[in-house]
This record gives structure tokens, sequence and C-alpha cells, in this order.
């Protein structure tokens, strides 16, 4: 991926409230990382540890989950892993300790069954006893089935972040186990080509909310209800690259990548210094980190007790400014999806960005403030920060709206320059193409395109010699009248 594919704008971070600001500064001191990755990593910590507690409503009847769906393309060395461990030390420290307390609730859940079995086959003998003599069994009978239905349940496992898994296993964890999840991984890669990612329908319906039944032959039936997935997948743009030409066309037509905040910041390799480190460090809030993560502990723990308690989401709304800015927006990013209008090619993601900036908007307000109502200052940053990654988006995307011989062309031209060294003089076999060129020009079809395409622009010359054809590669071109 080069850098065309990236957007050169930086994330906005400056319209986040000045406490958010300190946290990504102090990440970004601390790692050199590109800072759209860190942000991007906070709003989904933020996402995750909110999406249980509140629920966003733009308007009356229109009520969304403020869980979040993203993927970061960065390289090998940005850094990924250390920047999700800064700001997903909250969640991994809570997460620790409910599973020391879940072990104790497991080992006295044992004694508790080993009892209870006592209790129930005393009660059956009982039965079978009264049967037996000719006695009336329905005191019996009655006792039985009051100790039925009180033996004693498993002990629900609290979990937050769950990494590579199945789409069974995340199925059977929603639905019968913790029901709020965050799939995160900094190395998505196994997850980008697993099995997860080609049931959309799962992954779409699980982002909007909705009730799943799960009856399989092979599985017990159960109800997945009122549960939230949040996913973060960080991921080498190689790597999503040949993720694209493969099942690129398939998630997009499917919804998937129009639910997804896409974030390929340019890379900071090479640029960080250790005097750049120490600066940044004097000059960030060393306290900002601490805060971030102690408000994140508290918004799971409030989440959790919410599940316990068994009382119902807080829903946040827009003020009346809020709302109007909204309207305002969502006016916008409709008009430009006209057959003329610069949004044409991207109707899917236009038709799912209100959603987005309510989303945003609710997991700011949620967190920070944690008011019923969002600000018209927060709706402003919501709404900046959602075009940057609709700008995101469409740089991504676009390939996709490019006529293919252009797209060949540049693939081929691309091949051609990193093979050079390995040819005399730049000439290559017309047949060694055909082998080893990129896998989208491997037919003579689309090679013989992008050849076209390429001699138009000046970059290749054509020859014969003998019975075999020739092109010869001119790496700083040669512009044809």
């Amino acid at each position: 991926m080069n850098t065309f594919d990236k957007n050169p704008v930086q994330f906005p971070f400056h319209v986040l409230p000045i406490g958010l600001q300190q946290v990504i500064q102090r990440v970004h001191a601390e790692t050199q990382a590109p800072l759209p990755l860190i942000a991007s990593s906070l709003l989904g910590a933020m996402s995750l540890s909110c999406q249980d507690l509140f629920d966003v409503e733009p308007k009356e009847k229109m009520r969304y989950p403020i869980s979040l769906y993203q993927m970061i393309l960065a390289e090998s060395g940005e850094r990924k892993s250390t920047v999700d461990r800064l700001l997903m030390s909250g969640i991994r420290e809570l997460e620790a300790e409910w599973e020391i307390e879940h072990q104790d609730h497991v080992s006295n859940n044992k004694t508790d069954i080993s009892v209870w079995e006592v209790q129930y086959h005393a009660l059956r003998k009982k039965l079978q006893q009264d049967i037996k003599k000719g006695e009336d069994p329905e005191k019996t009978i009655k006792a039985l089935i009051e100790c039925s239905n009180a033996k004693p349940k498993e002990p629900v496992r609290k979990r937050v972040v769950i990494n590579d898994i199945t789409t069974a296993a995340i199925k059977k964890m929603l639905g019968t186990g913790w029901p709020s999840l965050g799939l995160y991984s900094d190395e998505a890669g196994s997850i980008l080509f697993g099995e997860l990612l080609s049931d959309s329908a799962l992954l779409n319906s699980l982002w909007n909310g909705s009730s799943i039944e799960v009856d399989r032959a092979s599985t017990e039936v159960f109800k997945i209800e009122d549960a939230r997935l949040s996913c973060m997948f960080m991921v080498q743009p190689q790597l999503f690259e040949a993720y694209m030409a493969k099942k690129g066309e398939q998630s997009r037509a499917s919804g998937f990548f129009a639910r997804t905040l896409f974030c390929a910041p340019l890379s900071t390799i090479g640029q960080r210094t250790s005097d750049k480190e120490e600066w940044l460090i004097n000059n960030s809030n060393p306290m900002a980190l601490e805060a971030f993560n102690k408000r994140i502990r508290e918004r799971l723990q409030k989440a959790v007790w919410r599940r316990i308690t068994g009382q119902p989401r807080d829903i946040i709304r827009f003020s009346p400014e809020a709302s109007a800015r909204w309207s305002a927006e969502f006016n916008r990013v409709e008009s430009l999806c006209t057959p003329l209008g610069s949004l044409e090619n991207f109707r899917d993601y236009a038709s799912k960005h209100a959603e987005h900036v309510s989303r945003i908007a609710g997991v700011l307000e949620g967190f920070c403030s944690g008011d019923a109502l969002v600000s018209d200052q927060i709706m402003y940053a919501a709404i900046t920060i959602a075009n940057w990654y609709f700008d995101s988006f469409i740089y991504l995307m676009s390939k996709s709206c490019i006529p293919e011989e252009i797209r060949f062309a540049d693939l081929l031209d691309s091949w051609l320059q990193h093979k050079i060294h390995n040819y005399p003089n730049c000439v290559f076999p017309k047949n060694h193409l055909l082998k080893f060129g990129p896998n989208s020009v491997r037919s003579k079809c689309s090679l013989e395109k992008a050849l076209a395409t390429l001699f138009q622009r000046g970059k290749i010359n054509v020859f014969k010699h003998g019975k075999t054809n020739y092109i010869q590669y001119l790496p700083y071109g040669t512009p044809r009248v």
C-alpha cells in the first residue's frame, strides 16, 4: 500500500475534549506511534467501556448502540501492541480481578452442586419408596420439582476482550456467557481471513444490536439478546490488500465495510528519535493516561452493575443545538449522493454516516460526562471525526471505482519498477509478465490492457526480436504526443 491509499490529513484530535487530547499526547510521547492510530485505539477503548451502559437516540424511535467497528492499517513496527497495552491496561487489570473472582465462584459452585446432587438423589429415592409403598407421592414430587429448579447455575465468566475466535464460539459467548464483548486484535491477519468475517450477516446484526436465534443441529439452542460487540482489527496493509483482492467486493456489498471506521495512518517509522521522545515526554501530562484507565474501569464496573441489577441502559439524546447540527450534516451528505454527486460511488458508507456520527457522539458524551444530552461541542467533534473516517474510507475504496485497465497498469508499473534490477536494460520478455507478473495481469486480456495504458503513459516500449516479444520499462517515462 502506498501513501496515496492513506489519508494524508491528520486525525482531528484537536476537536476532542482536552482530557482526551492529553491522553493521546501522552501515549504518542511514550510510543511515537502515528496519532491517528492512537486516537482510533482511544475511541475503541472508550466505546468498549460504555457500550453496555448507554445507547444513543438521535431522534424519537431511532435508537442505536454505541459499539464501534474499526479497522486500523499499520505496518509491522508501528508499535500497535504498545499502544494497545497502554490504552487497554485498565480493562486488562479489571479482567484479571474478575478472573480471580470467577475461580472462587467456580470452586464454591462445585460444593453447591455436590450438596444439591445429594438432595436431588435423596428425593428421587424417596419418591421411589413412596410409589413402592403405595403412599401419596404428591408432596415428594413437589419437593423434587423445587429441588430441580434450584439447581445451582454455572457462574458466568465476565470477559471484556476476546481475540482470535470462531463464529460458533462468539455466538455462544454472547448468547450464554457475558453479553458485552470487544473483539480486539493488534495482529488481525488470522481474523481477516478466518470464518468470522465471512459471516457478515452475524457481524452486521450485532452492530445493529439485533436479537439472533442460534439453532443448529450440532449445538444447543439459544438466543442472543441485548448483546453488544465492539471490534478493532489492527492489520498490516499488505494483508488488507490481499483481503481486498480476495473478499473486498463481498465485504463491501454485504454492508460490513459501511459499518466500519477505517484508519490508514501515515507511518512514523524513521522519524522516531530519542531526542524527540524526551521532548514529548517532558511536554505531556503524566497523569492523563492513569486518569483515562481509571475512567475506563469505572464505566465497565457500572455497566456490570447495570447487568446484575437488571437496569436498562441510559439513553443519550441530542440537545436542540446538537440535533440541528446532526440534521444539517445528514442533509449535506445525502445531497452529495445524487448520480452526479461526489459521493455517488460511496453511497453504501454515506448511508451509515449519520449513524457513525451518532455513535461517536454517544461514546464521547457517555465516557467524558455521562450526561443525558449530547452538547453542540461534542456533536461538532463527532461530525469532524466521522468525516475524517469517511475520507479514509474513500482513500481506501477508491481503487474499486477506478477502471480496471488503470488498476492493472498501476499494478504492473509498480511490479516492473521493483524488478528492473533483475532484467538487463530494463527489458522483460512478455511471456515473463504472464508467468511471474502481478496475479491480476496474468491473463492475455488484462496484460494487454495494462500494457496499452503504460504505453500511453510513456512508461514502456514494445518490440519484437526473433519470435519473442519484449517490453522495455522506462522508469522515468517518455511522454507521448
